[in-house]
């Protein structure tokens, strides 16, 4: 049978499936809830006592010792901007914070705020900068430099959440979005991908057998600052919230952690480069443009989805 635990973690709704008759089911389910509590308590930016926290106040300070927790996710983040040339960037802290962003975004007033920020001197782009010593333990970041772990966190967490359910039977993990299957019981897990301008409606109905899907949206985390609207989503050449021609990227990947990125740096690029870099991945997408129009990317192994383009 199918078992069910829902809970709050990384200012999200979470949820956990697992289908089986273990009368301890309900407990292994229930252990989820706490590893991402201490997922959270170790890689979030808004805990002052978090490893992430103690890491980023040590700028400049040379080799930190962190925790195997930490220089994995970090690993993870240094990866993904070396393969996506810095699209993917994790050392956008300190713009997030000089955008609006300093504080968990329930606490964020949504209303106009002061004048933005001059993005010349806030960029990103010290990814390459940051040095992990993997034997020693230890990650070095330079002057001035913050890591935000942000989405990529989300991801790990739920890659990880659903291999540990897996043990027990076929498993399925949600994180506000960020869902991974591991095994399906008897068919594939079917997730609705949803429509971001009508929550009435969904864009396509997709089934997931040990695999992954995320989105990046610009409509999910957005306040006001001088008139100006902005959103968590930054443009390392700018140091400022992306002005990309999309609005919401939907990606169909091998894990969260992949389609977390994918679908970031898709919506980074634009439409036209974003398309083509989820295309050289063979990864299945839905595009969602700032009038509505969906672009649906064909995954070139497993034919997932229509690769027509619809006009909502």
């Amino acid at each position: 049978m199918l078992v069910t635990h829902r809970f709050r973690a990384m200012n999200t709704d979470s949820a956990a499936w697992l289908w089986s008759d273990s009368p301890l089911a309900g407990v292994r389910l229930a252990e989820v809830e706490r590893f991402f509590g201490q997922v959270e308590a170790e890689l979030s930016r808004f805990r002052p006592q978090s490893g992430l926290s103690r890491l980023n106040a040590a700028a400049g300070r040379g080799p930190q010792p962190v925790s195997p927790l930490l220089l994995e996710v970090l690993a993870l983040a240094l990866d993904a901007a070396r393969s996506s040339n810095g699209i993917f960037d994790p050392t956008i802290l300190h713009p997030l914070r000089a955008a609006g962003y300093d504080r968990s975004f329930e606490q964020i007033d949504l209303g106009d705020a002061g004048p933005p920020p001059e993005a010349s001197a806030l960029s990103g782009g010290g990814w390459s900068q940051v040095l992990l010593d993997v034997a020693g333990g230890t990650a070095t970041l330079p002057t001035g430099l913050g890591i935000d772990l942000g989405g990529i966190a989300k991801g790990w967490a739920v890659d990880e959440a659903a291999r540990q359910l897996g043990r027990w039977g076929p498993a399925l993990v949600d994180a506000g979005g960020d869902i991974r299957s591991v095994g399906a019981p008897g068919e594939p897990w079917p997730v609705a991908v949803p429509d971001p301008c009508d929550e009435s409606r969904d864009l396509a109905v997709i089934g997931l057998a040990d695999s992954a899907v995320a989105t990046s949206s610009i409509g999910r985390r957005r306040w006001r600052r001088d008139g100006q609207a902005m959103h968590h989503l930054i443009d390392p050449h700018t140091g400022q919230p992306s002005r990309s021609d999309l609005h919401t990227v939907t990606v169909l990947a091998p894990t969260a952690v992949a389609a977390e990125v994918a679908a970031k740096v898709a919506l980074l690029l634009g439409q036209e480069a974003g398309r083509a870099y989820l295309a050289s991945r063979g990864f299945a997408a839905w595009l969602i443009d700032h009038q509505g129009r969906v672009e649906a990317i064909q995954h070139r192994r497993r034919g997932l989805c229509n690769n027509e383009r619809k006009t909502q």
